[in-house]
């Protein structure tokens, strides 16, 4: 029987972009990849993750821990803005 890894090779690239859609209960994620240097006129690779806020919570959690950085302070409301 065969493995995913057997039919794709590991891919590597560099993220050189993103955008989301809030669906709701969920978001979807598009991340934009290249393996090498784009080329004027060159499409970057696109990969769609549906995920559930909860999901995408914890991702970001993650990658500020990873960054070792920290999420930016939630600004105080004001009575009288």
């Amino acid at each position: 029987m065969a493995t995913l890894k057997d039919d794709h090779q590991d891919m590597f690239g560099a993220l050189v972009g993103w955008t989301h859609q809030d669906l709701g209960e969920r978001v979807m994620i598009k991340l934009q990849s290249a393996r090498q240097h784009l080329a004027e006129g060159d499409a970057p690779e696109e990969f769609h993750y549906l995920m559930t806020k909860n999901q995408a919570a914890v991702l970001g959690q993650y990658l500020f821990a990873l960054s070792g950085r920290l999420p930016a302070p939630a600004k105080k409301r004001r009575w009288f803005g």
